[in-house]
Parts: C-alpha cells; sequence; structure tokens
C-alpha cells in the first residue's frame, strides 16, 4: 500500500471514530480514467502518491472541513477548478519573477478554502507540499510529502481527541471544528 493510501487511511478512520458527520463528507474513489481525464485537462502529469490517494478518496468535490484551519481536501473536480482559477490569475496578471510565480503549472491544489485564496498544493516536479494564500508569496516546503501532510493532520486530529490540544480544535455534534 502506498504510504499515502495508509496516511489517509489512517484520517478517514479516525473521522469515522469521532467526527462521523464530518467523516461523511468524504469522497468516495476516483476512477481511473476520471483521474488521466483531469490530469489531460490541465495538462499535469500527477505524481503516483497523488494518484493512490484520488484512487482512495479523489472523486467529486472536496472533504468539508477536514484539513486544518476548516479547509477542505480536493477531490478531483475541485481539483481542477481551483487549479483553472489560480492559473487564469497567473496568466492574466502574471508574476514580476519566473522563478517565484504566483502560481505554477505543475502546482496541484490540494487543499482550499471555499474561495480558493487560502490552502495548499502538491508540487508535481518534487512531490512536496507548499502553501499559497491570498495575496501572499507562495511557501514552499511545508509537508515532505502529501502523506507527510496526511499525518501531520492525523497527529493534530489525536491531540484533540485525546484533549492534548483543545486550543487545535474540537468535535461539536459529530463534526470536526478546528481552532
Amino acid at each position: 500500500m502506498d504510504e499515502a493510501q495508509r496516511a489517509w487511511r489512517r484520517l478517514a478512520g479516525w473521522l469515522e471514530a469521532h467526527a462521523p458527520v464530518t467523516a461523511a463528507s468524504v469522497p468516495g474513489p476516483a476512477a481511473a480514467a476520471d483521474i488521466s481525464a483531469t490530469e489531460d485537462r490541465m495538462g499535469v502529469a500527477f505524481p503516483a502518491e497523488l494518484r493512490a490517494w484520488l484512487l482512495e478518496s479523489g472523486a467529486g468535490e472536496a472533504t468539508e472541513g477536514v484539513a486544518p484551519g476548516n479547509r477542505d481536501f480536493l477531490g478531483l473536480v475541485a481539483m481542477e477548478r481551483t487549479y483553472a482559477f489560480k492559473m487564469e490569475i497567473e496568466r492574466d496578471d502574471p508574476s514580476d519573477d519566473p522563478e517565484f510565480p504566483f502560481w505554477h503549472e505543475q502546482w496541484i491544489p490540494v487543499v482550499s478554502d471555499e474561495d480558493s485564496c487560502y490552502g495548499k498544493f502538491l508540487d508535481a516536479r518534487s512531490g512536496r507540499i507548499g502553501s499559497f494564500g491570498d495575496g501572499d508569496a507562495p511557501s514552499f516546503e511545508v509537508h515532505a510529502s502529501l502523506a507527510g501532510l496526511f499525518d501531520d493532520t492525523v497527529a493534530l486530529m489525536e491531540q484533540i481527541s485525546a484533549g492534548a490540544s483543545p486550543t487545535a480544535g474540537h468535535v461539536e455534534d459529530g463534526r470536526l471544528v478546528w481552532g
């Protein structure tokens, strides 16, 4: 089993045990043909780790507030829409420094808020996770990999369920609420 799949299953298991309402928002597996079609439309080859996760949970839109900051892990539909939005902004108002663009064609959004202003991306060239924010320069190497992002998220969830970090968040009526 791929590391991203293992970490995602651990994350989904925590949700099922502690936040079943939030767990119900987790998309089902994406079909391999849908992943390939999304890659073709975006013009980006997805790294194996991303494909493995999407085969686990990539159909449709997105989770509801599963990622820290009450952000969503993106399914294929939301991933492609967010990518197109970011690329449109970069095309319409190109970054001054091509070495540090607002958005790069090899960045695949994996976490976002509703407005696609804040979130995280997977750099298809390196497999590392960076972050983006409205008007902020992107941050790089926020997590070493997609599996690392999931593992770090689960570690925070486990702190919540253990009562060790009440400031990280809580579960209310079966729903995970961060912060």
